[in-house]
C-alpha cells in the first residue's frame, strides 16, 4: 500500500534518505581532515556543517513559502508529495501511540493517578463540572477518563437546523469541494479522492454539491463524537497510516496530515444524497473506537507496511439519528464531513471558532425567496411597540406634571410659619 505521496516506495525512500546522511558524514569528516592538514585549527567543521544547514534551511523554507502562495492563487493546483511528511512519518509515532494505549488501559496507583489527571486538567483547562463523574476519584484509568461522559444537560442538540456540530473542538475549515479538492487548513489542499479513498458519487450533482468541514479536537475536549443528523451508514473503511499530530501548527507545516494518517471512514445516505463521516487518528490516538462496529477493526495495530486498507459492508444498514454516540478518541483529533447538500447550503461557522456538540453547522438560504411580506410585518410589529411605549411614556409624563403641580400649589398655600407642614407635603 502507498502510503505518502512520494511516487517511490517508503523503504528505497529510507535507504536513499539514509545514504544521503552519510554522505553528509563523510564531506563533513573530509572537511575536518582538510582543515587540519592546513593548520585551519580555528575553524571548526562541525559549525561549518550548521551553517551549511541553516542556510539550506532558509533556503529551503522561502521555496515553501513562494509555493504556498503560488497554489493559494491557482485552486486547481494540488501538490501532495511533502518531504516534511516523508521525514515526519519515519518517526516511530505509532509505536509511541501504541505505549500511551497501553499506559492509558493499565490501573496506576490511585495518588499517581489522581496527580496525573489533575496536572492534565491544569495543562488542557478540562472542564470537570460538564463530566457525568466530576470527580477524578472517579476514574480508574487515564483511558477512562479520556472516554467520560457529558452530564445529559450541558450539550443543547438544535433541531431546526439540518445538520449539527457533532463534538466539541476548533473549526479548522469548512467549504465547498470544487474541482475535486479539499482544504486541511488556509491554503494547504489534496484531492478528495486521495482522501476517501474513491470520489463521491452524487444524486443530484446538478441541484447539489459536495460541502466539507474540518473540525479540531483539542487534548482538553470532550473526545466523543456524535451523528450530526439521521442518516444511515452502509460502508466502513479503515486507512492504515501514520499517526502525525493534527494540532493547527502541524497541518499548516505538513501538507498531507489528514491524507496519510490512519483514519475510519463511516459512508451513507442522509435526506439530501452522499454523506460521510470520517475520524482521523493521530499521536497519541491510535485507537479510534467506532461503537456500533465493536471488534470488527482494529486501529494502530501491526506494522504499516504490511496493513491494507479494509472494507466492510454494514448490512442491515446502521441507522443513527441526530445527536446518537458514534465512537471515541484517546487525546483529541479530527473530525471531517463530507455531504451532499444543495447549492443553498450556508455554514453557521467561521474558522479558528470554538464549538460545541449540538450547536447548529449550517442552513439552507433560499436565494431566490420573496421575503417581502416577512420584513412588512417586522416593521409593522416594531411601529406598533413604538408606538405603544410613546403612548404609555407621554401618560407616564402627564402624571408626574399633575403630581408635581398639586404638590407646588400645596406648599404656596401654606403659611411661613407651618414648617412641619411643609414637610408634610414635601414628603408626599
Amino acid at each position: 500500500m502507498q502510503i505518502c505521496g512520494c511516487p517511490y516506495c517508503p523503504t528505497i525512500y529510507a535507504v536513499f534518505s539514509f545514504l544521503k546522511i552519510v554522505v553528509a558524514c563523510l564531506s563533513a569528516a573530509t572537511l575536518a581532515t582538510f582543515y587540519k592538514k592546513t593548520g585551519w585549527y580555528n575553524i571548526s567543521a562541525v559549525v561549518g556543517l550548521i551553517f551549511l544547514c541553516v542556510i539550506q534551511f532558509r533556503k529551503t523554507r522561502k521555496r515553501e513559502e513562494k509555493r504556498l502562495k503560488a497554489l493559494a492563487a491557482n485552486p486547481t493546483e494540488v501538490e501532495v508529495d511533502d518531504y516534511l511528511a516523508h521525514l515526519y512519518q519515519f518517526l516511530p509515532l505509532r509505536t509511541f501511540s501504541r505505549l500511551v494505549g497501553f499506559v492509558s488501559e493499565q490501573e496506576l496507583p490511585k495518588p499517581v493517578l489522581n496527580k496525573i489527571l489533575d496536572l492534565y486538567c491544569w495543562k488542557f483547562n478540562v472542564n470537570l463540572e460538564e463530566a457525568l463523574q466530576e470527580s477524578v476519584d472517579a476514574y480508574k484509568t487515564i483511558g477512562e477518563f479520556f472516554q467520560r461522559e457529558l452530564k445529559p444537560t450541558v450539550r443543547h442538540i438544535d433541531t431546526l437546523t439540518p445538520l449539527v456540530v457533532p463534538c466539541d473542538g476548533r473549526v479548522l475549515h469548512f467549504g465547498k469541494c470544487e474541482n475535486g479538492v479539499v482544504e486541511q487548513v488556509k491554503g494547504i489542499r489534496y484531492p478528495v479522492e486521495r482522501f476517501l479513498g474513491c470520489l463521491p458519487t452524487l444524486i443530484d450533482p446538478i441541484a447539489n454539491d459536495l460541502h466539507y468541514c474540518v473540525l479540531y479536537l483539542a487534548p482538553g475536549d470532550y473526545h466523543l463524537f456524535h451523528s450530526p443528523c439521521s442518516w444511515n451508514c452502509d460502508k466502513v473503511v479503515h486507512f492504515p497510516g501514520t499517526l502525525m499530530s493534527v494540532n493547527p501548527s502541524v497541518c499548516k507545516l505538513v501538507r498531507n496530515v489528514l491524507t496519510l494518517n490512519e483514519r475510519v471512514l463511516l459512508s451513507g445516505i442522509w435526506e439530501h444524497g452522499y454523506f460521510s463521516y470520517t475520524a482521523v487518528g493521530a499521536t497519541n490516538v491510535g485507537s479510534i473506537k467506532i461503537n456500533f462496529l465493536k471488534d470488527k477493526i482494529k486501529t494502530n495495530k501491526g506494522f504499516l507496511s504490511f496493513e491494507k486498507d479494509t472494507e466492510i459492508a454494514i448490512e442491515p444498514v446502521e441507522e443513527m439519528e441526530r445527536g446518537d454516540m458514534i465512537g471515541g478518541f484517546n487525546f483529541g483529533s479530527t473530525i471531517v464531513l463530507m455531504f451532499e447538500a444543495p447549492k443553498s447550503f450556508k455554514f453557521n461557522l467561521t474558522v479558528d471558532k470554538t464549538i460545541r456538540l449540538g450547536d447548529s453547522l449550517g442552513w439552507m438560504v433560499e436565494e431566490d425567496s420573496d421575503v417581502t411580506p416577512l420584513v412588512d410585518e417586522l416593521k409593522e410589529t416594531l411601529n406598533h411597540v413604538v408606538q405603544t411605549l410613546a403612548e404609555q411614556t407621554d401618560q407616564l409624563i402627564t402624571t408626574v406634571d399633575d403630581v408635581i403641580d398639586a404638590g407646588v400649589e400645596q406648599l404656596a398655600a401654606c403659611q411661613p410659619s407651618d414648617s412641619d407642614e411643609k414637610v408634610s407635603v414635601l414628603k408626599e
